[in-house]
């Protein structure tokens, strides 16, 4: 929709600086800084309410390695800890030797495309 200027009888249209519609550098700084306040803004409900969630989980893992420093410290438990390892890994052995047959097969057909990819991307040699 255009909008026109009557004046005595003529119609003139009235000018417009070019200028004024390109948006300078500043106005898209500032325009970013107030979008990226926006955004802060609406999400730190969110980011407060991880924050809330994960303390306890992190409390915790402070909590175990303050106790793991104390208990590597003392000579007898850590000869326990490095027996306690090894039952576990004995008890979960089954388990990542399961793990690794089902996952094998996937990470070769990726290890194969990848090496055709590497083949297909190289420069051609002319005899």
């Amino acid at each position: 929709m255009t909008a026109t200027l009557r004046t005595a009888g003529q119609i003139a249209y009235p000018e417009m600086e070019l200028g004024r519609l390109v948006p300078t550098e500043a106005t898209l700084r500032t325009f970013a800084r107030r979008a990226m306040n926006i955004a802060l803004f609406l999400a730190a409900p969110f980011i407060g309410l991880v924050y809330a969630m994960l303390l306890p989980f992190v409390g915790l893992g402070m909590m175990a390695v303050i106790g793991g420093k104390a208990l590597v410290k003392n000579p007898a438990a850590y000869q326990a800890l490095i027996a306690a390892r090894k039952i576990a890994l004995l008890a979960l052995a089954p388990f990542i030797g399961l793990v690794y047959a089902v996952l094998m097969p996937f990470f070769g057909i990726v290890m194969i495309a990848r090496i055709g990819y590497k083949a297909y991307r190289a420069p051609k040699q002319v005899a």
